[in-house]
């Protein structure tokens, strides 16, 4: 409805200056001036609205999907900066953040169809860089949404420490990447916090000797790797 009564508006404000500006104008050198309305190729269904100068779009452009639906907001600040915002279907807001030259910068959030916080995600030069988080679907009674993972990225790669947790809050799994790669001690947790097993990574493979503990009784197995390879198991009575 948000979404209907905005376009109604935009659409009134928008075709209101054509009186002025006729729109899908082209300058001297052929390049696209004032008003656009561009539309599907297939279909003929509007795919945009916004204005030109000198071929280059300037001010707040809407787009729509095929289905007629409001796809996205963006604002062109210049030549190289621009802010979006994006929709699902149903109206609901889906992500929003900058681009810079065409590339995600900054913070972005993106979010559920149902309205809900979906991620965090830190971006440089279009590819995710520094701090991220994912959350878990909004709780029906307190509406908050509880963190469900966190890590850092550099150059669009997990990098540094790696955190996962249960929905309570309580930790459900750790360790540490490297260049996109699990790398050292990485530890698992059942819910009621004990440990569910540990062992160590190298390169994304697992190596060396790795404890699983069973979550009702003191039995515990231990299995060496090699390489993500089994080389020996073992199930011991009275885990330590």
């Amino acid at each position: 409805m948000k979404n209907f009564i905005f376009i109604v508006c935009f659409n009134f404000l928008f075709f209101s200056s054509f009186a002025q500006n006729p729109i899908n104008q082209l300058n001297d050198k052929g390049e696209k001036i004032g008003p656009w309305v561009g539309y599907y190729s297939a279909s003929n269904n509007k795919r945009y609205e916004g204005f030109f100068e000198n071929d280059k779009p300037v001010g707040q452009f809407i787009y729509f999907s095929e289905k007629g639906h409001v796809s996205a907001k963006i604002n062109f600040i210049n030549d190289s900066i621009s802010s979006s915002l994006m929709y699902h279907d149903n109206g609901n807001m889906m992500a929003k953040g900058k681009f810079i030259n065409k590339l995600k910068v900054g913070k972005w959030f993106t979010y559920r169809s149902s309205g809900d916080l979906l991620n965090i995600f830190n971006y440089n030069n279009g590819k995710l860089d520094g701090s991220q988080y994912m959350y878990y679907p909004a709780n029906k009674e307190t509406q908050q949404s509880k963190l469900m993972e966190e890590y850092s990225c550099v150059y669009g790669l997990k990098h540094g420490q790696w955190n996962q947790y249960y929905e309570l809050g309580t930790t459900k799994a750790k360790g540490n990447y490297l260049n996109g790669k699990k790398e050292g001690l990485f530890e698992y947790y059942f819910l009621n916090g004990s440990l569910d097993k540990k062992g160590r990574f190298v390169d994304d493979k697992k190596n060396g000797l790795w404890y699983f503990y069973n979550e009702d009784t003191d039995q515990m197995d231990k299995i060496i790797y090699k390489m993500g390879q089994v080389k020996k198991s073992k199930i011991n009575k009275g885990a330590q």
